[in-house]
């Protein structure tokens, strides 16, 4: 009768110790990932540089290196018939550090690294774009020839969220063709 009591005092804290420890298990493989976000999250900045480069009527190159992100216009003034001041000189924008890290969180989780380094088009009227992102000991370049058709989404994301943290207002031109 003393071995029935005592069973039934320590099988409540068995059922306890194996919830405790099942959650745990759960927690880990959900952890893994919010684990790999706290290691990238104490990113080395002098390890990042992402360049956006663009094609077509543009020919332009953003640069964001640690919390600066560097806008440089073409060789030649581009000539579309708009005021084009925004487009044609070098200008500088400092973003903040979370807005850094999450830029490059959602660049490594979305496996930019496992992206194919070519994206070929199938038309003969294309605007490139070309994104390089150095990141701790990894450097990779993936090129679109085409930024619009079989490019890949976070190609896109990239150009779109670089031009908007750097604030400029500098959109694609679409032109007839």
């Amino acid at each position: 009768m003393k071995s029935f009591k005592l069973l039934f005092y320590i099988l409540p804290f068995c059922f306890f110790a194996c919830n405790l420890s099942s959650k745990k298990n759960t927690d880990q493989s959900n952890g893994n990932i919010d684990t790999e976000l706290e290691k990238q999250s104490k990113i080395d900045s002098s390890s990042i540089e992402i360049t956006v480069e663009r094609g077509a009527f543009h020919y332009d190159k953003f640069v964001l290196k640690d919390t600066l992100i560097t806008f440089y216009p073409p060789k030649k003034s581009i000539g579309i018939g708009i005021d084009n001041s925004n487009y044609n000189q070098i200008s500088k924008k400092i973003i903040s550090v979370q807005t850094r890290n999450n830029f490059v969180k959602k660049i490594l989780n979305d496996d930019f690294f496992k992206l194919k380094n070519f994206y070929a088009s199938n038309t003969t009227c294309n605007s490139h774009l070309t994104v390089t992102v150095k990141f701790n000991n990894q450097l990779k370049k993936v090129v679109s020839e085409d930024f619009d058709r079989e490019c890949p989404q976070l190609l896109k994301y990239i150009e779109k969220e670089i031009i908007r943290m750097h604030s400029k207002e500098l959109k694609r031109f679409l032109l007839p063709g």
